[in-house]
Protein backbone atom coordinates (compact mmCIF):
# COMPACT_ATOMS: atom_id res chain seq x y z
CA UNK A 1 0.00 0.00 0.00
CA UNK A 2 2.99 2.79 1.02
CA UNK A 3 4.51 2.09 -2.70
CA UNK A 4 1.18 2.91 -4.61
CA UNK A 5 0.64 5.53 -1.63
CA UNK A 6 4.08 6.71 -3.70
CA UNK A 7 3.12 5.92 -6.82
CA UNK A 8 0.45 8.23 -6.67
CA UNK A 9 1.96 10.94 -5.01
CA UNK A 10 5.17 11.20 -8.18
CA UNK A 11 2.17 11.06 -10.86
CA UNK A 12 1.24 14.01 -8.85
CA UNK A 13 4.20 15.98 -8.53
CA UNK A 14 4.61 15.13 -12.85
CA UNK A 15 1.04 16.63 -12.90
CA UNK A 16 1.87 19.91 -10.96
CA UNK A 17 5.24 19.93 -12.50
CA UNK A 18 3.31 20.87 -15.60
CA UNK A 19 0.82 22.77 -13.83
CA UNK A 20 3.89 24.79 -12.63
CA UNK A 21 5.11 26.06 -15.72
CA UNK A 22 1.96 27.63 -16.74
CA UNK A 23 2.00 29.86 -14.21
CA UNK A 24 3.29 33.61 -15.06
CA UNK A 25 2.59 36.02 -11.94
CA UNK A 26 3.98 35.44 -8.42
CA UNK A 27 0.67 35.94 -7.31
CA UNK A 28 -0.95 33.40 -9.70
CA UNK A 29 2.72 30.84 -8.48
CA UNK A 30 2.21 31.47 -5.05
CA UNK A 31 -1.21 30.50 -4.28
CA UNK A 32 -0.98 27.40 -6.53
CA UNK A 33 2.18 26.67 -4.22
CA UNK A 34 -0.06 27.07 -0.88
CA UNK A 35 -2.80 25.20 -1.81
CA UNK A 36 -1.73 22.67 -4.27
CA UNK A 37 0.98 21.36 -2.98
CA UNK A 38 -1.26 19.42 -0.53
CA UNK A 39 -1.65 16.59 -3.17
CA UNK A 40 1.77 15.60 -2.51
CA UNK A 41 1.88 15.63 1.37
CA UNK A 42 -1.62 16.39 3.83
CA UNK A 43 -1.59 19.54 5.80
CA UNK A 44 -3.42 22.35 7.47
CA UNK A 45 -1.19 25.67 6.83
CA UNK A 46 0.81 26.18 3.77
CA UNK A 47 2.96 29.79 3.74
CA UNK A 48 4.88 30.56 1.04
CA UNK A 49 7.62 33.07 1.86
CA UNK A 50 9.52 35.39 -0.51
CA UNK A 51 13.50 36.22 0.62
CA UNK A 52 15.35 37.71 -2.34
CA UNK A 53 17.79 40.28 -2.88
CA UNK A 54 16.84 41.87 -0.04
CA UNK A 55 13.20 41.79 -0.31
CA UNK A 56 11.14 39.66 2.29
CA UNK A 57 7.56 39.01 2.40
CA UNK A 58 4.49 36.77 2.51
CA UNK A 59 3.66 36.05 -1.14
CA UNK A 60 0.64 33.91 -0.07
CA UNK A 61 -1.15 31.79 2.65
CA UNK A 62 -2.86 28.32 1.82
CA UNK A 63 -7.31 29.21 1.56
CA UNK A 64 -7.00 33.21 2.20
CA UNK A 65 -6.93 34.52 -1.71
CA UNK A 66 -4.98 38.09 -0.22
CA UNK A 67 -3.45 37.91 2.67
CA UNK A 68 -4.28 40.85 5.65
CA UNK A 69 -1.09 42.68 6.58
CA UNK A 70 -2.70 44.29 9.59
CA UNK A 71 -3.73 40.96 10.93
CA UNK A 72 -1.96 39.42 14.08
CA UNK A 73 -1.82 35.85 12.67
CA UNK A 74 0.35 37.62 9.47
CA UNK A 75 2.20 39.77 11.40
CA UNK A 76 3.68 37.12 13.83
CA UNK A 77 3.94 34.26 10.78
CA UNK A 78 5.91 37.10 8.64
CA UNK A 79 8.59 37.29 11.83
CA UNK A 80 8.63 33.68 12.45
CA UNK A 81 9.10 33.16 8.48
CA UNK A 82 11.92 36.08 8.20
CA UNK A 83 14.21 33.87 11.17
CA UNK A 84 13.89 30.56 9.33
CA UNK A 85 14.71 32.40 6.31
CA UNK A 86 17.89 34.22 8.04
CA UNK A 87 19.36 30.94 8.92
CA UNK A 88 19.72 30.18 5.42
CA UNK A 89 18.55 26.47 5.49
CA UNK A 90 19.41 24.73 2.38
CA UNK A 91 17.53 21.09 3.24
CA UNK A 92 13.90 20.60 4.81
CA UNK A 93 13.97 21.03 8.13
CA UNK A 94 11.40 20.00 10.79
CA UNK A 95 11.15 23.11 13.05
CA UNK A 96 9.78 23.42 16.47
CA UNK A 97 9.65 25.73 19.80
CA UNK A 98 12.95 24.07 21.00
CA UNK A 99 14.74 24.56 17.27
CA UNK A 100 18.66 24.48 18.18
CA UNK A 101 19.71 26.87 14.73
CA UNK A 102 16.73 28.99 15.10
CA UNK A 103 16.55 31.31 18.54
CA UNK A 104 13.20 32.44 18.82
CA UNK A 105 11.71 35.16 20.32
CA UNK A 106 9.75 35.14 23.82
CA UNK A 107 6.74 36.67 21.58
CA UNK A 108 7.47 34.20 18.95
CA UNK A 109 7.07 31.41 21.39
CA UNK A 110 4.12 32.43 23.66
CA UNK A 111 1.91 32.73 20.53
CA UNK A 112 3.46 29.56 18.66
CA UNK A 113 0.40 27.25 19.56
CA UNK A 114 -2.20 29.53 19.03
CA UNK A 115 -1.29 29.96 15.50
CA UNK A 116 0.51 26.45 14.27
CA UNK A 117 1.16 23.15 15.53
CA UNK A 118 3.95 21.60 17.20
CA UNK A 119 6.30 21.26 14.37
CA UNK A 120 6.43 22.91 11.24
CA UNK A 121 8.47 21.90 8.18
CA UNK A 122 10.50 24.60 6.47
CA UNK A 123 11.60 23.65 2.59
CA UNK A 124 13.91 26.18 1.42
CA UNK A 125 14.03 27.46 -2.08
CA UNK A 126 17.46 27.93 -3.75
CA UNK A 127 18.10 29.42 -7.01
CA UNK A 128 20.69 27.12 -9.66
CA UNK A 129 23.63 28.65 -8.09
CA UNK A 130 22.86 28.61 -4.66
CA UNK A 131 21.06 32.02 -4.28
CA UNK A 132 18.34 32.29 -1.32
CA UNK A 133 15.10 32.67 -2.98
CA UNK A 134 12.69 32.27 -0.04
CA UNK A 135 10.60 29.07 1.37
CA UNK A 136 7.83 26.92 1.91
CA UNK A 137 6.49 26.86 5.71
CA UNK A 138 4.50 23.61 5.92
CA UNK A 139 2.33 22.93 9.46
CA UNK A 140 0.01 20.11 10.51
CA UNK A 141 -0.84 18.12 13.16
CA UNK A 142 0.50 14.81 11.99
CA UNK A 143 4.50 13.69 12.34
CA UNK A 144 6.21 13.93 8.52
CA UNK A 145 7.01 10.48 7.62
CA UNK A 146 9.85 9.68 5.44
CA UNK A 147 8.72 9.08 2.25
CA UNK A 148 6.82 12.46 2.24
CA UNK A 149 10.14 14.15 2.82
CA UNK A 150 11.94 12.78 0.38
CA UNK A 151 9.10 13.66 -2.41
CA UNK A 152 8.78 17.20 -1.18
CA UNK A 153 12.26 17.60 -1.34
CA UNK A 154 12.01 16.72 -4.93
CA UNK A 155 8.94 18.65 -5.19
CA UNK A 156 10.85 22.54 -3.70
CA UNK A 157 13.39 21.65 -6.16
CA UNK A 158 11.21 22.14 -9.11
CA UNK A 159 9.61 24.94 -7.46
CA UNK A 160 12.61 26.60 -7.01
CA UNK A 161 13.09 26.56 -10.48
CA UNK A 162 10.16 28.11 -11.63
CA UNK A 163 9.88 30.81 -8.64
CA UNK A 164 13.76 31.41 -10.15
CA UNK A 165 12.75 32.36 -13.42
CA UNK A 166 9.70 34.57 -12.18
CA UNK A 167 12.36 36.42 -9.44
CA UNK A 168 15.19 37.02 -12.96
CA UNK A 169 12.00 38.10 -15.21
CA UNK A 170 10.57 40.86 -12.51
CA UNK A 171 13.71 41.80 -11.67
CA UNK A 172 15.65 41.81 -15.31
CA UNK A 173 12.75 44.75 -16.01
CA UNK A 174 14.58 47.27 -13.08
CA UNK A 175 17.81 45.96 -13.91
CA UNK A 176 17.45 47.23 -17.36
CA UNK A 177 16.96 50.45 -16.50
CA UNK A 178 19.51 50.97 -13.75
CA UNK A 179 21.91 50.53 -17.03
CA UNK A 180 20.88 53.84 -18.47
CA UNK A 181 23.16 56.49 -18.64
CA UNK A 182 22.34 60.12 -17.01
CA UNK A 183 21.42 61.70 -20.27
CA UNK A 184 18.62 60.16 -20.86
CA UNK A 185 17.17 60.11 -17.38
CA UNK A 186 17.53 63.97 -18.17
CA UNK A 187 16.05 64.10 -21.55
CA UNK A 188 13.02 61.78 -19.87
CA UNK A 189 12.54 64.08 -17.72
CA UNK A 190 12.47 67.03 -19.45
CA UNK A 191 9.88 65.70 -22.07
CA UNK A 192 8.05 64.45 -19.04
CA UNK A 193 7.71 67.92 -17.77
CA UNK A 194 7.47 69.66 -21.33
CA UNK A 195 4.26 67.27 -22.09
CA UNK A 196 2.80 68.36 -18.45
CA UNK A 197 2.00 71.87 -19.89
CA UNK A 198 0.51 70.35 -23.23
CA UNK A 199 -2.64 72.40 -23.84
CA UNK A 200 -5.90 70.39 -23.57
CA UNK A 201 -9.42 70.84 -23.62
CA UNK A 202 -10.68 70.74 -20.07
CA UNK A 203 -14.18 68.42 -19.90
CA UNK A 204 -16.29 67.39 -17.62
CA UNK A 205 -19.29 64.19 -17.29
CA UNK A 206 -23.28 64.99 -16.39
CA UNK A 207 -25.60 62.63 -16.35
CA UNK A 208 -27.84 63.68 -19.44
CA UNK A 209 -30.86 63.38 -20.18
CA UNK A 210 -33.74 63.99 -23.58
CA UNK A 211 -36.30 66.22 -22.63
CA UNK A 212 -39.30 68.13 -24.87
CA UNK A 213 -38.39 71.38 -25.92
CA UNK A 214 -41.33 74.11 -24.91
CA UNK A 215 -43.51 71.31 -23.98
CA UNK A 216 -47.23 72.16 -23.55
CA UNK A 217 -47.81 71.09 -19.88
CA UNK A 218 -51.72 69.99 -19.53
CA UNK A 219 -52.76 70.68 -15.73
CA UNK A 220 -55.86 70.08 -13.85
CA UNK A 221 -58.46 72.77 -14.55
CA UNK A 222 -60.22 72.24 -11.32
CA UNK A 223 -60.20 69.82 -8.27
CA UNK A 224 -61.35 66.33 -8.63
CA UNK A 225 -61.38 62.76 -10.16
CA UNK A 226 -60.20 61.41 -13.38
CA UNK A 227 -62.65 59.48 -15.16
CA UNK A 228 -61.02 58.47 -18.13
CA UNK A 229 -57.37 58.88 -20.14
CA UNK A 230 -58.11 59.38 -23.72
CA UNK A 231 -54.07 60.56 -24.63
CA UNK A 232 -52.45 57.25 -25.17
CA UNK A 233 -48.20 56.97 -23.91
CA UNK A 234 -45.86 58.22 -26.80
CA UNK A 235 -48.69 58.63 -29.64
CA UNK A 236 -49.58 61.64 -31.47
CA UNK A 237 -52.17 63.36 -30.84
CA UNK A 238 -54.19 65.98 -33.02
CA UNK A 239 -55.05 69.88 -32.44
CA UNK A 240 -58.50 69.71 -29.74
CA UNK A 241 -58.35 65.95 -30.13
CA UNK A 242 -59.79 64.81 -26.27
CA UNK A 243 -56.92 64.11 -23.63
CA UNK A 244 -58.75 63.42 -20.37
CA UNK A 245 -61.76 63.64 -18.48
CA UNK A 246 -62.89 64.30 -14.68
CA UNK A 247 -65.77 62.55 -13.13
CA UNK A 248 -68.47 64.70 -13.67
CA UNK A 249 -70.75 63.30 -10.49
CA UNK A 250 -70.07 65.99 -7.82
CA UNK A 251 -70.93 68.72 -10.20
CA UNK A 252 -74.31 67.17 -11.62
CA UNK A 253 -75.28 66.94 -7.81
CA UNK A 254 -74.14 70.21 -7.14
CA UNK A 255 -75.73 71.65 -10.67
CA UNK A 256 -79.26 69.76 -9.67
CA UNK A 257 -79.42 70.98 -5.86
CA UNK A 258 -78.27 74.60 -7.26
CA UNK A 259 -80.79 74.45 -10.04
CA UNK A 260 -83.56 73.52 -7.29
CA UNK A 261 -82.48 76.23 -5.46
CA UNK A 262 -82.94 78.85 -7.95
CA UNK A 263 -86.47 77.90 -8.72
CA UNK A 264 -87.36 77.81 -5.31
CA UNK A 265 -86.14 81.22 -5.36
CA UNK A 266 -87.82 82.39 -8.19
CA UNK A 267 -91.42 81.05 -6.99
CA UNK A 268 -91.02 83.08 -4.06
CA UNK A 269 -90.26 85.78 -5.76
CA UNK A 270 -93.40 85.56 -8.04
CA UNK A 271 -95.51 85.13 -4.78
CA UNK A 272 -94.37 87.66 -3.13
CA UNK A 273 -94.63 89.92 -6.45
CA UNK A 274 -98.45 88.97 -6.35
CA UNK A 275 -98.86 89.94 -2.73
CA UNK A 276 -97.50 93.20 -2.74
CA UNK A 277 -100.47 94.36 -4.11
CA UNK A 278 -102.38 93.92 -1.29
CA UNK A 279 -99.68 94.33 0.97
CA UNK A 280 -96.96 96.84 1.32
CA UNK A 281 -94.49 95.30 3.57
CA UNK A 282 -94.40 92.31 0.81
CA UNK A 283 -93.48 94.96 -1.50
CA UNK A 284 -90.57 95.56 0.21
CA UNK A 285 -89.19 92.12 -0.14
CA UNK A 286 -88.84 92.09 -3.57
CA UNK A 287 -85.38 93.34 -3.83
CA UNK A 288 -84.32 90.97 -1.68
CA UNK A 289 -85.42 88.15 -3.24
CA UNK A 290 -84.60 89.48 -6.91
CA UNK A 291 -81.02 89.54 -5.80
CA UNK A 292 -81.37 85.84 -4.23
CA UNK A 293 -82.33 84.84 -7.79
CA UNK A 294 -79.48 86.42 -9.47
CA UNK A 295 -76.79 84.63 -6.97
CA UNK A 296 -78.48 81.24 -7.38
CA UNK A 297 -78.59 81.48 -11.34
CA UNK A 298 -74.90 82.74 -10.83
CA UNK A 299 -74.32 80.26 -8.96
CA UNK A 300 -75.54 77.73 -11.64
CA UNK A 301 -73.75 79.44 -14.52
CA UNK A 302 -70.71 78.73 -12.43
CA UNK A 303 -71.43 74.78 -11.77
CA UNK A 304 -72.08 74.83 -15.82
CA UNK A 305 -68.57 76.30 -16.38
CA UNK A 306 -66.59 73.71 -14.41
CA UNK A 307 -68.60 70.99 -16.03
CA UNK A 308 -67.52 72.46 -19.71
CA UNK A 309 -64.17 72.27 -18.05
CA UNK A 310 -63.84 68.72 -16.98
CA UNK A 311 -63.18 67.08 -20.43
CA UNK A 312 -59.87 68.45 -21.64
CA UNK A 313 -58.16 69.12 -25.03
CA UNK A 314 -55.33 69.02 -26.97
CA UNK A 315 -53.80 73.20 -27.23
CA UNK A 316 -51.75 71.71 -30.34
CA UNK A 317 -50.56 68.87 -32.05
CA UNK A 318 -47.65 66.84 -30.60
CA UNK A 319 -46.56 63.67 -28.78
CA UNK A 320 -48.37 63.07 -25.67
CA UNK A 321 -46.04 62.09 -22.39
CA UNK A 322 -48.12 60.18 -20.23
CA UNK A 323 -46.63 58.41 -17.14
CA UNK A 324 -49.22 55.77 -17.10
CA UNK A 325 -53.00 55.89 -18.35
CA UNK A 326 -53.85 53.33 -15.62
CA UNK A 327 -52.79 54.70 -12.80
CA UNK A 328 -54.12 58.48 -13.96
CA UNK A 329 -57.73 56.87 -13.99
CA UNK A 330 -59.17 57.31 -10.63
CA UNK A 331 -57.15 59.24 -9.54
CA UNK A 332 -57.75 62.81 -6.69
CA UNK A 333 -56.12 65.71 -8.70
CA UNK A 334 -55.91 69.12 -7.12
CA UNK A 335 -56.64 72.92 -9.52
CA UNK A 336 -53.02 73.16 -11.37
CA UNK A 337 -51.77 69.55 -10.58
CA UNK A 338 -49.79 68.62 -13.47
CA UNK A 339 -51.64 65.57 -16.04
CA UNK A 340 -49.56 65.10 -18.89
CA UNK A 341 -47.57 66.80 -21.43
CA UNK A 342 -47.47 67.36 -24.92
CA UNK A 343 -44.14 67.11 -26.73
CA UNK A 344 -43.68 69.13 -30.21
CA UNK A 345 -42.72 66.45 -32.98
CA UNK A 346 -38.89 66.89 -33.75
CA UNK A 347 -38.13 69.27 -31.29
CA UNK A 348 -36.54 68.15 -28.20
CA UNK A 349 -33.49 69.03 -26.15
CA UNK A 350 -30.80 67.85 -23.29
CA UNK A 351 -30.88 68.21 -19.61
CA UNK A 352 -27.99 67.46 -17.34
CA UNK A 353 -27.19 67.86 -14.28
CA UNK A 354 -23.95 68.82 -13.58
CA UNK A 355 -22.31 67.93 -10.28
CA UNK A 356 -20.95 70.53 -7.67
CA UNK A 357 -17.72 69.08 -8.23
CA UNK A 358 -17.24 69.20 -11.71
CA UNK A 359 -18.28 72.98 -11.71
CA UNK A 360 -15.92 74.65 -13.94
CA UNK A 361 -16.31 77.89 -16.16
CA UNK A 362 -17.84 76.96 -19.72
CA UNK A 363 -17.77 79.40 -22.84
CA UNK A 364 -21.02 80.49 -23.95
CA UNK A 365 -22.48 77.54 -26.48
CA UNK A 366 -19.88 74.81 -25.23
CA UNK A 367 -19.46 71.88 -26.80
CA UNK A 368 -20.86 68.89 -25.54
CA UNK A 369 -21.54 65.70 -26.82
CA UNK A 370 -24.02 62.92 -25.89
CA UNK A 371 -23.45 59.40 -25.28
CA UNK A 372 -26.92 57.41 -24.83
CA UNK A 373 -26.65 54.10 -22.77
CA UNK A 374 -28.56 52.26 -25.44
CA UNK A 375 -25.55 53.23 -28.10
CA UNK A 376 -22.74 54.47 -26.45
CA UNK A 377 -20.50 53.99 -29.32
CA UNK A 378 -22.42 57.32 -30.94
CA UNK A 379 -21.90 60.39 -30.05
CA UNK A 380 -24.63 63.33 -30.42
CA UNK A 381 -23.37 66.46 -31.07
CA UNK A 382 -24.73 69.56 -28.85
CA UNK A 383 -24.63 72.90 -27.34
CA UNK A 384 -24.54 74.43 -24.07
CA UNK A 385 -27.64 76.83 -23.53
CA UNK A 386 -27.62 77.89 -19.86
CA UNK A 387 -26.80 76.50 -16.42
CA UNK A 388 -28.17 77.43 -13.51
CA UNK A 389 -26.66 79.72 -10.98
CA UNK A 390 -28.13 77.76 -7.89
CA UNK A 391 -27.76 73.85 -6.94
CA UNK A 392 -30.70 72.12 -6.91
CA UNK A 393 -31.49 68.68 -5.76
CA UNK A 394 -31.29 66.51 -8.84
CA UNK A 395 -33.56 63.14 -9.21
CA UNK A 396 -30.70 61.24 -8.19
CA UNK A 397 -30.53 63.25 -4.51
CA UNK A 398 -27.84 65.28 -5.09
CA UNK A 399 -26.73 68.86 -5.37
CA UNK A 400 -26.09 69.79 -8.83
CA UNK A 401 -26.12 72.49 -11.42
CA UNK A 402 -29.39 71.98 -14.02
CA UNK A 403 -28.20 72.90 -17.15
CA UNK A 404 -29.48 72.59 -20.93
CA UNK A 405 -28.46 72.39 -24.25
CA UNK A 406 -29.37 72.26 -27.91
CA UNK A 407 -28.75 69.89 -30.54
CA UNK A 408 -27.25 71.07 -33.26
CA UNK A 409 -28.86 68.20 -35.68
CA UNK A 410 -32.57 67.48 -35.69
CA UNK A 411 -32.18 64.52 -38.09
CA UNK A 412 -31.45 61.91 -35.97
CA UNK A 413 -32.63 63.45 -32.71
CA UNK A 414 -32.87 60.77 -30.25
CA UNK A 415 -36.04 60.02 -28.79
CA UNK A 416 -37.74 61.82 -25.63
CA UNK A 417 -36.74 60.02 -22.19
CA UNK A 418 -33.46 58.19 -23.36
CA UNK A 419 -31.15 58.96 -21.05
CA UNK A 420 -27.11 58.80 -20.98
CA UNK A 421 -23.89 60.48 -19.98
CA UNK A 422 -22.91 63.89 -21.87
CA UNK A 423 -19.47 65.19 -22.07
CA UNK A 424 -19.11 69.06 -21.53
CA UNK A 425 -16.31 70.32 -22.72
CA UNK A 426 -14.68 73.72 -21.42
CA UNK A 427 -11.76 76.11 -21.87
CA UNK A 428 -7.98 74.50 -22.86
CA UNK A 429 -5.88 74.39 -19.95
CA UNK A 430 -2.24 72.87 -19.17
CA UNK A 431 -2.19 69.25 -19.28
CA UNK A 432 -0.64 69.07 -15.23
CA UNK A 433 -3.93 70.69 -14.82
CA UNK A 434 -6.12 68.53 -16.17
CA UNK A 435 -4.31 65.73 -14.50
CA UNK A 436 -4.19 67.28 -10.45
CA UNK A 437 -7.60 69.73 -10.74
CA UNK A 438 -9.62 67.10 -8.85
CA UNK A 439 -6.28 66.53 -6.24
CA UNK A 440 -5.63 70.18 -6.32
CA UNK A 441 -9.00 71.04 -4.79
CA UNK A 442 -9.31 68.34 -2.76
CA UNK A 443 -6.04 69.46 -1.00
CA UNK A 444 -7.02 72.95 -0.71
CA UNK A 445 -10.39 72.15 1.32
CA UNK A 446 -8.66 69.79 3.45
CA UNK A 447 -5.81 72.28 4.08
CA UNK A 448 -8.48 75.56 4.35
CA UNK A 449 -6.52 77.82 2.28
Amino acid sequence: MSTIKNNLAIADILLLQQQLRSKITLTELGYFLVNDSQKIAPYQIAVFYRHFRGYKKIEAISGIPTPVKEAPFYIWLKSLCKLISSKNLIEPSIINKEHNICRFTNEQLTSWDEFLPPEVLWLPLLSADGEYLGGLLLARLEIWQTDELRLLDYWRNAVSHSVELLFHKKHSIFSGLKQVKTIIWVVLATGLIAILFIPVTLSVLAQAEVVPKDPIVVRAPLTGVISKVFALPNKTVAKNSLLISLDDTELQSRIDVATQELEIAKAEYRRTEQSSVLDNNASAEIPMLAARIEQRNAEVNYIKSLLRRITIHAEASGIAIVPDAYELEGKPVQLGERLLTIAKENSAELEMWLAVGDSIKLPKQAKIDLFLNVSPEISHPAHLSYVNFQAEVSPDGLFAFRARANFLSTDKMPRIGLRGTAKIYGRQVPLYYYLFRRPFAAVRQWLGV
